[in-house]
């Protein structure tokens, strides 16, 4: 790694850091900072009420940083297998099959149990995402124009919301209510076990992600060339289909549908870093995505929670989606 994207990955961290403790400083309640420490630090309180906000806060801003950096990697990966910087877990349908699974449960009127309702959502999340994550990758293998494969993402996106719309048919006032709610977006309200299974669901399969970096190096050049230095396409398909439908779904699930981190962070991190080596892109686009959610959820909070998380996670990243599209048509037009 070279030297200055050892800095930068620094950098990132230190801001995540700095992010973290700024999200458990702001909030209605005015907690002091020595406080806040004692309370992290395992120390009794004066109040009886600031470990219960501190802990709400602490696990507010874990969770942005897993979703974000898992929605980025995410997005990262299905760049490279797709060949395609548009491609993303948003753009692709995977979310929005996620959606539709989590849509089925919430419109459908199905209830279980606190303890199974939650894994029932995750379970029917990851249906609906790697259902539409596999027909794409089933599809890819006839289609070798990406744009063709990018429109045929968003057909996907719009099949699935037209089936959500007609489960909003038989819903309830109830369920539509707390299905909209979902949709908005919302890093809060994920209890400690929630928060480890999210966690699992996401740095388990980040880590295998780590055990594809000499294959995605290679798709770089094309699957041909990639076939032609050993690297299993059939595997690495499958493992893609895994590790990309398994973090977009559990965060979609937990998080509700988060637009445009997945397309918007690797991107940036390209322009910055400038390496075709994943051993290195993967782990800073996984602290980019940390520090850009952790941002949207500060903005979030500094607005009283008056803009919804998808409302600002769109103000940023569409500016850059617009921009790389820009690149790209210049890119088109000089060959």
């Amino acid at each position: 790694m070279a030297k200055a994207d050892k800095i930068f990955g620094i950098l990132l961290m230190l801001a995540i850091t700095l992010l973290v403790f700024v999200n458990l400083i702001i909030g209605e309640a005015e907690i002091p900072n020595s406080a806040i420490f004692a309370i992290l630090g395992g120390d009794a309180s004066d109040n009886p009420v600031w470990p219960y906000i501190v802990e709400n806060r602490l696990h507010r801003s874990i969770t942005a940083v897993l979703a974000g950096g898992g929605l980025a990697v995410s997005g990262l990966i299905l760049q490279v297998f797709f060949r395609n910087p548009l491609a993303g877990p948003g753009v692709l349908g995977v979310t929005s099959g996620a959606s539709l699974g989590v849509g089925v449960v919430i419109l459908g009127g199905i209830s279980l149990s606190a303890q199974y309702g939650a894994w029932l959502h995750i379970v029917a999340g990851l249906i609906g995402a790697l259902s539409v994550l596999a027909l794409l990758m089933f599809l890819s293998q006839f289609i070798r124009s990406a744009i063709t494969l990018l429109v045929i993402g968003l057909m996907l996106v719009f099949l699935t919301s037209a089936i959500i719309d007609v489960l909003y048919l038989w819903a309830n006032e109830t369920n539509t209510r707390s299905f909209v709610v979902w949709g908005l977006g919302s890093y809060e309200g994920l209890s400690q076990l929630d928060l480890l299974s999210l966690a699992s669901f996401v740095i388990i399969p980040f880590a295998g992600a780590l055990f594809l970096v000499k294959p995605l190096n290679a798709l770089l050049l094309g699957p041909d060339y990639a076939a032609s230095v050993g690297t299993k396409l059939k595997q690495t398909r499958l493992l893609i289909i895994c590790i990309t439908g398994i973090i977009a779904a559990s965060i979609t699930v937990y998080c509700g549908p988060i637009s445009f981190i997945g397309i918007a962070v690797p991107q940036l991190v390209r322009r910055i870093i400038r390496t075709p080596n994943h051993a290195i892109l993967l782990p800073i686009v996984f602290l980019a995505g940390a520090f850009l959610g952790i941002s949207a959820d500060l903005i979030v909070r500094l607005t009283a929670n008056l803009l919804p998380l998808n409302t600002v996670t769109a103000l940023i990243g569409a500016p850059v989606i617009i921009w790389t599209i820009i690149k790209l048509n210049k890119s088109y037009a000089q060959v």
